[in-house]
């Protein structure tokens, strides 16, 4: 077993539990009675004020761990309070046990998978009940639902979208169960070759979010514009990474941009589903318009004091590959917890890490 640890700055305090950490980061502190005076007067400082998203923990996986690299998609088990990461190169799903104020994460055994794929290419994680969903390979839509232990493989018949582009297809997936019924989405990386060009620096690629029923009931497909590339610069391209739904109608959407020589952007979105128009039929999902969006956070925006240096130059510490994402615990504050997971391609310029985000109740 590996355990490594969040990098802080000298000097800063690694929080015990997750009660000190919620006292620390809303402590408010008096100011010292004013002198005496005709009318003395007695003034307290007011609380600072919190960050929408903050930076709780950011976490480097250890280079010579073979568990760490190739992390691709991301699931959190509330009730073992355990990550799990399923890798694009190798076929088995990571198992991390976090401490319990974030700052360090023990890899353990991984979970071995022997699904029917000619090529494997693991892209997206999702827990459901007692089994796990995944893609393994992204190009060729093979979606399967897999037993804790990995075994009792079954394919997931999803409705296929037509016209995927090589290593473009299938990134994000997620699960929901409500009153209303149980659910599976999806997501494709870029455009499908129907619903237009990938993405440049003049505009964004037009993907499809997929709602599909597991109880009976129609799908849904709308269409989502990401943003264009943030700068110009070779091999550059943004897409959806992951999505994480928080209700049969909400979803958070993971965009992640990368440039040759300029690094990553990587912003998150939250759409409403009933704010768009049904294109499921369409073979042009540019023809109803694209879903409304609101941005969560950019992470090109935070403070990054908590992160290494990066072995690539970035703008910020913050910024990474991220193609994985999870919603994690409650704090005693209110905030839920995003983990974000960066696939490091095997690649020394690049990290493995996961980064802890703290969100207000008003942004989920």
């Amino acid at each position: 077993m590996s355990l490594f640890q969040a990098c802080e700055p000298t000097g800063s305090a690694v929080l015990r539990t997750w009660l000190m950490f919620a006292a620390a980061l809303g402590a408010c502190h008096a100011e010292p009675a004013l002198p005496a005076a005709p009318a003395p007067v007695v003034t307290h400082a007011p609380p600072p004020a919190r960050a929408p998203v903050e930076v709780l923990t950011c976490v480097d996986l250890p280079r010579d761990d073979p568990r760490s690299h190739d992390l691709s998609g991301l699931a959190w088990d509330a009730g073992e309070h355990l990550l799990y990461a399923i890798s694009d190169r190798a076929p088995w799903i990571v198992v991390l046990a976090p401490r319990a104020d974030l700052s360090a994460y023990e890899l353990r055994e991984p979970i071995p998978l022997d699904l029917p794929v000619e090529r494997w290419d693991g892209e997206a994680l999702a827990l459901a009940g007692d089994r796990f969903l995944l893609v393994a390979d992204e190009t060729e839509q093979a979606v399967f639902s897999v037993q804790r232990d990995g075994r009792g493989g079954m394919r997931v018949a999803l409705p296929v979208f037509a016209g995927t582009r090589h290593n473009l297809g299938l990134e994000g997936l997620g699960y929901v169960a409500s009153p209303s019924g149980r659910y599976v989405f999806a997501a494709n990386e870029q455009a499908l070759e129907g619903d237009g060009p990938t993405s440049s620096v003049a505009h964004g690629t037009v993907v499809r979010l997929l709602r599909h029923p597991l109880d009976g009931g129609a799908d849904l497909e709308v269409a989502y514009l990401t943003d264009p590339i943030f700068t110009a610069g070779p091999r550059g391209d943004n897409g959806v990474s992951d999505i994480a739904p928080l209700s049969p109608d909400r979803v958070l959407v993971l965009e992640r941009a990368w440039v040759q020589g300029s690094g990553n952007s990587v912003r998150l979105y939250d759409v409403d589903l009933r704010t768009a128009k049904d294109v499921l039929g369409l073979a042009d999902a540019r023809a109803a318009g694209p879903i409304a969006k609101r941005l969560v956070v950019d992470l090109a925006l935070l403070p990054d004091e908590r992160c290494a240096q990066p072995s690539q130059w970035q703008r910020r510490r913050t910024l990474e590959n991220y193609e994985g994402m999870a919603l994690g615990p409650t704090l005693p504050d209110g905030r839920r917890v995003l983990f974000l997971v960066s696939d490091d391609n095997s690649h020394a310029t690049q990290d493995a890490r996961i980064l802890a985000l703290a969100l207000a109740p008003g942004d989920l």
